[in-house]
């Protein structure tokens, strides 16, 4: 089986899945989707999360191009009354009881599904058809300023052109009280914001809005007409821009899954050991160059079974320097104590538990170990 990797890149947003070190890993081996999920959840963390556009832009790469398309941890239970309003900013969290509805909306008037809100002069919702033709307004990150585009359009296709002119829909509470002070004057008695709810779900639990359907007209509000119970899965359409598209979740498809960066062996072996463990099974023993580092190691280490781990940190004698097995230079360090080694066959472990300092231990002592993925 072959696997690639893929960096997550760090964003400025603070959330559990976005400040940590994880990974996406590409499997080219075909499976259901929920074997998929079950192959990812034994032994990474999950099936991908995909927070935003960064984080997409990630997932597809050059590397997966001669692929038709893959899993990724998105999915759909059919049913009204499995729908939930996004915001479709990334990062915007939706508040219930921020928002303003108008009379008895949301109502899905006329038995008809109404996924998508606009805003009226008097800053009250109402839910509408995302195909109804509507002006819109664009939020732009850049000098943080509102903008009322004129040029009725559905909501997904002003969804894109928010996108690709600024930065998305108005989102949030605050935005649209500045967009109802701001533009209030208008003839126009609805527009479009980043309000919308769908169906679907993503397998780790979070509640990310972004979405990468393939067409721009594309919100499966199938999903949501058809008989409860009825699931759908999505995938990501690599010849395609990564663009996504649901599909039958028993279709059997290579995945992409999501990971740490590091990885505990709650095996006690001696340090040459526990190198060629981790070069045989991951990449290599953990380096640590950084603080940063250091306290993604120490978490890690505090579900381990002995009272040190081992890092890849060796002495040589001949050299008379330390190294790191990845020929990192030793840049961080977190000693215990500097004494002199006075002994060829050193290597180092930290402790689990306490200030997590490192010792300078004979290489055949046995402890557990930590390796990396990448």
């Amino acid at each position: 089986m072959h696997r690639r990797l893929f960096l997550l890149i760090l964003m400025g947003q603070c959330s559990l899945f976005l400040c940590q070190h994880y990974k996406y890993y590409f499997i080219e081996e075909p499976k259901t989707w929920d074997e998929a999920q079950r192959y990812c959840r034994e032994g990474y963390k999950d099936l991908a999360t995909v927070p935003n556009m960064k984080y997409m832009k990630t997932l597809y790469t050059d590397s997966t191009e001669n692929q038709a398309n893959a899993w990724i941890g998105l999915y759909s239970t059919s049913g009204k009354e499995n729908r939930r309003w996004h915001w479709s900013l990334p990062g915007v969290e939706f508040n219930a009881e921020e928002m303003k509805w108008s009379g008895n909306e949301p109502n899905d008037a006329g038995g008809h599904l109404e996924n998508c809100a606009v805003i009226d002069s008097s800053n009250q919702l109402m839910d509408f058809g995302c195909s109804n033709p509507y002006p819109f307004i664009c939020y732009n990150e850049q000098n943080t300023s509102l903008n009322f585009i004129d040029s009725p359009k559905a909501w997904r296709e002003a969804q894109s052109y928010c996108r690709e002119h600024h930065t998305d829909l108005a989102s949030g509470a605050e935005q649209l009280k500045e967009a109802v002070s701001k533009f209030k004057s208008s003839d126009k008695p609805r527009s479009w914001i980043g309000l919308f709810r769908d169906t679907w779900r993503w397998s780790d639990g979070s509640n990310y809005s972004y979405r990468h359907w393939r067409d721009v007209g594309e919100l499966p509000e199938e999903l949501s007409e058809s008989g409860s119970g009825t699931r759908k899965c999505a995938m990501t359409e690599l010849k395609k821009e990564g663009k996504w598209k649901a599909d039958d979740c028993n279709n059997s498809k290579p995945f992409f899954c999501y990971g740490d960066e590091l990885i505990l062996i709650n095996e006690s072996k001696n340090w040459d050991e526990a190198v060629k463990y981790c070069r045989e099974h991951h990449r290599d023993l953990v380096s640590i160059t950084s603080l940063e580092q250091q306290k993604l190691v120490q978490e890690k280490a505090k579900n381990a079974n002995t009272s040190h781990i081992w890092l890849g940190l060796r002495y040589s004698c001949a050299l008379d320097l330390w190294f790191w097995v990845n020929d990192q230079l030793v840049c961080y360090k977190n000693w215990a104590n500097e004494t002199d080694t006075g002994d060829s066959n050193l290597a180092v472990a930290m402790e689990t538990g306490g200030e997590h300092k490192w010792f300078k231990k004979n290489d055949t002592e046995m402890f557990n170990f930590i390796c990396s993925l990448s």
